[in-house]
């Protein structure tokens, strides 16, 4: 296959397309299957049975199935240091503990921490340094723990679970799982947190742990990262909706150098169709040729374009990956298979329709030159593209509402600006410019439908090129500005009422910020609408959720500000239960429907008075199921305040900027690519200005005033069509504020200029240089 300077051109661009996929497939692979590793660590597992009994059946079926196990013991109780208690969270770890992440010790509160995989031995004991410090030890020193007495052998600075509890308001002391028994401290009669991790390969896991539940009594259930609080599964689907929309742009982007260079390729190819039909090729011939000279290209693009990919993405990794805050994995293959599939698709979908009429390239093109191969229709052009661009978007993206948003967005923004461009062109052919001018904008107007679909290929590229910079920007932010600054970050529990004045008291006179004081209550739902449910008749996450204890919390004397009501009456005078409107849809619960709590021993039952809608987003202490005060004042309760994943959110804010920048330099790069296959053409025709007369000064004057032209309307056109679609991905996928930004018709317009400013002194110095004889020779 010999490549002249189109075909050449293709390739480079399919090679910068792939490579650029590859490099953002590789990093965002990693940096989602990081980020999904982290959200491993809220449980210090891949998932977690609880329960106030004894977890040994369930152990016994987990690791016959031959799942990795580890077990916990929480509670609290008091130790002994000389003449001194303090009241302590006291947690027992086995062998294995933790299944994923790590715990943070140090050899004194001074010293550098460092992380291990496995907890205390037998004997010892970690304490925080808060109980240290309180009871005035060091490591090395003697405290006895019931019946026992544990040497203190260093500092716990962090435990990769703590956030999934709510955190202890007293220090936590760990100890070996087995130094229990010879402390006395657990009976039959205790309350106790027993809890059993689990862990599989990546592979295995969703099989197992399904494979698991369905082994576990009604009241038992497996709790994984992405559901074990709704906060963190907002941010956590955030987050990989982000990342899918960094991947997709760089197909996008793809598919508008494709579509340029398409172009430019058809064209540079009639003389050789004209001369195979001359010699006698048949036309399914021609068809059979290019359609085999594609798929070699396709392939020969991807290799380097993978290679070059994976390359680019150890460098991003190597640079970024610290910045990051978790440990990058190893990628997987599937961005391979991705980087080949992009190419076939990618080729075939917006290359090859624009070369299906050459094989119609009339044999007398070979003596009149007038004569050209039938355009391509427009239909067929903009339907296979589309159809192209939402098979590699679907597979990129993974998220169904993310691509059906954004190709359908892009899909009305590439036929606006399509039909806008021809429009104008068609005025400029009716309403020539005169001088100069006319030169210039006369090779826009002479092809309308060429210009047209170039300026809205631009535009599409420009489109995604903003959608990276200002609305990332705008999108992040509100993602951000949604967790108040004044979030909190410490939990108090088990406060007595009589104890919630002087505390409060106390909160004040330090000047510590409280969101609040809270009861709440441990319950089951035992029946709805007086029959009993039946959590093994449920499926999904109506299953999971009938199987577990809920939180039950007394509704206040008014709603707050991140609870917005949404079907019936907020009235806490009247028994009845309020309930977040999610839980009530996957339920299927609706207002007036009885529930009945069994809260140790006593069964609740009142109607549903109201249903909310809960912004999980505020970080705030809030709950699925709100009783009227009559129904919980007799119930014993706890004060909690909710604790916040900010640390999460920054770290996949963090990982999605950075892939967001990779993506637009990679962009920028194709649009680059993309823009040089029009070169030769452009060349021919100052060459002709030149042979009429025209002087250095009008050549460079016809150059700037198209290309003025060119970037004021791709800016324009990229400018309303990132507003709107930045509006729609964050309003109907990221269920975030949107406010119009000024920058992005500033910052759309600017880089339309910019396009001239670049390339048009590179231009003109190419043209000028060039002999015309030589450049009417090469058209």
């Amino acid at each position: 296959m010999g490549f002249n300077g189109a075909l050449t051109t293709m390739l480079l661009a399919l090679i910068v397309a792939v490579a650029s996929v590859t490099a953002v497939g590789f990093f965002t692979d990693r940096v989602d299957a990081g980020m999904r590793a982290q959200a491993a660590e809220f449980l210090a597992a891949d998932g977690r049975i609880t329960s106030p009994d004894s977890l040994a059946k369930p152990l016994a079926q987990a690791q016959t199935l031959g799942l990795a196990t580890a077990q916990t013991l929480q509670f609290p109780t008091v130790i002994l240091a000389g003449d001194h208690t303090q009241l302590v969270s006291l947690k027992a770890v086995s062998a294995g503990y933790p299944l994923r992440g790590s715990l943070t010790i140090a050899p004194s509160p001074q010293a550098l921490p460092h992380a291990v995989t496995q907890g205390p031995a037998e004997g010892t004991v970690w304490l925080a340094p808060r109980a240290l410090a309180l009871l005035n030890l060091a490591v090395g020193d003697a405290v006895q723990i019931g019946q026992k007495t544990f040497t203190i052998s260093a500092v716990l600075l962090r435990e990769p679970d703590v956030g999934n509890f709510f955190a202890q308001a007293a220090p936590r002391a760990m100890i070996n799982l087995g130094d229990i028994p010879a402390t006395g401290l657990v009976t039959p009669a205790s309350r106790v947190e027993h809890a059993l991790l689990l862990a599989a390969p990546a592979a295995e896991r969703s099989g197992l742990l399904s494979a698991l539940s369905k082994k576990l009594p009604a009241d038992l259930s497996i709790e994984r990262p992405e559901n074990s609080q709704p906060a963190f599964k907002t941010a956590f689907d955030r987050a990989a909706r982000f990342l899918g929309l960094a991947a997709m742009v760089a197909v996008l982007l793809a598919g508008a150098a494709l579509l340029i260079a398409a172009q430019h390729y058809n064209r540079v190819q009639q003389d050789p169709a004209a001369l195979m039909r001359a010699f006698g090729a048949q036309s399914a011939t021609i068809f059979k040729l290019y359609t085999l000279r594609l798929t070699l290209l396709a392939v020969l693009a991807a290799i380097p374009g993978i290679a070059i990919g994976a390359l680019t993405q150890l460098g991003l990794s190597a640079l970024l990956g610290s910045l990051l805050n978790f440990q990058l994995p190893p990628p997987s293959w599937a961005p391979v298979g991705f980087g080949v599939g992009i190419a076939l698709v990618a080729l075939l979908g917006f290359a090859l329709p624009a070369l299906l009429r050459l094989k119609d390239t009339p044999p007398l093109r070979v003596l009149n030159r007038q004569l050209a191969a039938p355009p391509p229709a427009a239909a067929l052009l903009f339907g296979a593209g589309l159809a192209a661009m939402a098979v590699l978007v679907w597979l990129q993206a993974r998220d169904a509402a993310l691509t059906g948003y954004v190709l359908g967005g892009l899909g009305l923004s590439l036929a606006g600006f399509i039909g806008v461009i021809w429009l104008l062109l068609q005025l400029l052919q009716r309403y020539p410019a005169r001088g100069i001018a006319r030169f210039g904008l006369a090779r826009l107007a002479r092809a309308p439908w060429a210009s047209a679909t170039q300026i809205a290929a631009l535009a599409l590229g420009l489109t995604a090129i903003l959608l990276l910079g200002v609305v990332r920007g705008d999108l992040l932010g509100a993602w951000q500005a949604q967790i108040p600054a004044d979030a909190p970050n410490f939990f108090a529990i088990n406060i007595q009422p009589d104890e919630v004045a002087p505390i409060e008291a106390l909160f004040n006179a330090q000047a510590i910020h409280s969101a609040g004081f809270y009861a709440m209550n441990r319950a089951r739902l035992t029946s709805v609408n007086g029959q009993a449910v039946d959590a093994n008749a449920l499926h999904g996450q109506a299953k999971s959720l009938t199987e577990r204890e809920f939180n039950l919390s007394t509704m206040p004397e008014h709603l707050k500000a991140d609870n917005t009501l949404i079907e019936g009456q907020w009235q806490p005078a009247h028994t009845g239960w309020s309930v977040e409107q999610g839980i009530a849809k996957t339920l299927h619960w609706q207002l007036g429907d009885r529930l009945t709590f069994n809260v140790n021993g006593a069964a609740l039952t009142a109607p549903i008075t109201s249903l909310r809608k809960v912004n999980w987003d505020s970080m705030r202490p809030n709950f699925f199921v709100l009783g009227s005060p009559d129904l919980l004042a007799s119930s014993p309760a706890q004060s909690q305040i909710l604790g916040e994943v900010r640390t999460l959110i920054e770290r996949a804010s963090q990982a999605v900027q950075y892939v967001f920048m990779f993506t637009l330099l990679a962009g920028m790069v194709v649009l680059l690519a993309a823009f040089h296959a029009s070169e030769a053409e452009r060349l021919r025709e100052t060459a002709i200005l030149r042979v009429l007369g025209a002087s250095h000064r009008q050549v460079r004057l016809s150059l700037w005033i198209e290309f003025i032209v060119l970037g004021v309307l791709t800016g324009l056109l990229a400018a309303l069509a990132a507003g709107g679609l930045g509006a729609l991905l964050a309003v109907k996928l990221f269920n975030l504020p949107w406010q119009f930004d000024a920058r992005l018709w500033v910052y759309g317009l600017g880089a339309g200029l910019t396009l001239a400013l670049v390339l048009v002194p590179l231009l003109s110095r190419r043209v000028l240089a060039s002999p015309p004889a030589a450049a009417l020779r090469g058209g």
